[in-house]
């Protein structure tokens, strides 16, 4: 009889320490990402620019701002203190600029807000590849005129270039090589669900 107790009691282990585990990643969100390093990208799709982009994380420090945001100037920086987002808030405006008459810089009235999760998206198994063969997470966002698309890879140096694996999210970006598309990009259409493919 005590064996068996033993046998049950043993058996259930590896399932409490699955369930502390998953507890643990509730209430400390940061510690899947322990020991990465992580890379944002920031772009907007092709014919969107907007004025006064601001990124905030959920604890509402301000990760990344730009006066203009396009597809054509691209964003690509080292994620500083490695905190990855649980949450991104982005913000634009219009009516940004220089007032004459005041005299003073008027920052506009906000015409996009938008707010979405970031860490719990992240799959374990990208993770699990960069803890078994290294590598930085890319965490990617395509702005759009109705929102933003996140997205994520693996970024490996290459004999030249980078070399990216194991995309996800709501989009990819094309590859392009010397000015031509080597493989498409592609993008969830948020209204239908389904995959666009871009060249960009």
């Amino acid at each position: 009889m005590m064996k068996r107790k033993l046998t049950v009691v043993l058996a259930m282990i590896p399932l409490i320490a699955a369930c502390t585990n998953l507890s643990d990643h509730k209430h400390d969100p940061q510690r899947r990402f322990r020991g990465m390093g992580c890379v944002l990208v920031i772009d907007a799709m092709r014919d969107v620019e907007v004025q006064g982009l601001k990124f905030y994380d959920d604890r509402g420090s301000e990760i990344y701002g730009s006066a203009t945001q396009s597809l054509r100037n691209r964003s690509i920086f080292a994620l500083g203190g490695i905190y990855v987002p649980v949450t991104v808030r982005a913000t634009w405006r219009e009516g940004r600029g220089w007032d004459d008459q005041k005299k003073i810089w008027n920052e506009g009235v906000i015409i996009g807000d938008y707010t979405f999760p970031v860490a719990e998206r992240i799959p374990e198994e990208v993770l699990n590849d960069i803890r078994e063969h290294g590598g930085n997470l890319r965490l990617k966002f395509r702005v759009q005129s109705d929102g933003v698309l996140f997205g994520w890879d693996i970024e490996r140096a290459g004999r030249n270039l980078s070399i990216h694996s194991n995309p996800g999210g709501d989009f990819k970006e094309a590859h392009i090589s010397r000015g031509k598309v080597v493989e498409k990009g592609w993008y969830i259409d948020k209204q239908t669900g389904q995959k666009i493919e871009t060249d960009y």
